[in-house]
């Protein structure tokens, strides 16, 4: 399926899951109890992109029966960050900008996906482009996200990797899929 826009012509397809990527409970992105979190559940395909699944949840609303902005781009932020360990597993990264373009709302109850493309790393900073497909592959909202690593040295990056090796460490049976 090609879909057009003003910014660029993307390709929807179907991308197959090779690996997935373990859950924290102590991540909003991932936890998916029935108040708080998204319950995102993402996976690394094939071809280097990261897909995200996750219901929509009426903690999410914001107008009657549909998602609040916020918590859309909060969805693009939990699968982009991923795309940007791909190449360089240790690599932890932080938000610093975000631009989203919304084109459609996203209702309550669905079921979506959220696409990360390869990221693009120059130095420090990591740039990486995404799009959230409501179920019948409409584009609800696209994003680039910029992050930058965390600086070796830092506290949050011991904190971060001792939470990442629990949840690795983790089976497959304990873990949790959309």
């Amino acid at each position: 399926m090609l879909l057009r826009g003003k910014d660029k012509e993307r390709i929807v397809k179907e991308h197959k899951i090779t690996k997935w990527i373990p859950w924290s409970e102590t991540c909003f992105g991932c936890n998916g109890g029935m108040n708080e979190g998204i319950g995102m559940r993402c996976g690394i395909t094939e071809d280097g992109y990261v897909v995200g699944f996750c219901r929509t949840k009426t903690g999410h609303q914001g107008f009657p029966n549909t998602v609040h902005g916020g918590l859309v781009s909060a969805y693009l932020d939990e699968v982009l960050w991923h795309a940007t360990r791909q190449k360089e597993p240790d690599t932890i990264a932080m938000t610093v900008e975000m631009t989203v373009r919304y084109f459609r709302p996203v209702d309550i109850g669905a079921d979506i996906r959220v696409i990360a493309e390869p990221a693009e790393k120059e130095g420090r900073h990591i740039y990486v482009n995404g799009y959230v497909l409501l179920p019948d592959n409409t584009v609800a909202a696209t994003a680039r996200i910029h992050y930058v690593t965390v600086r070796q040295n830092s506290e949050r990056i011991h904190a971060e990797k001792e939470r990442m090796k629990y949840t690795e460490a983790l089976t497959d049976k304990e873990q949790v899929w959309f």
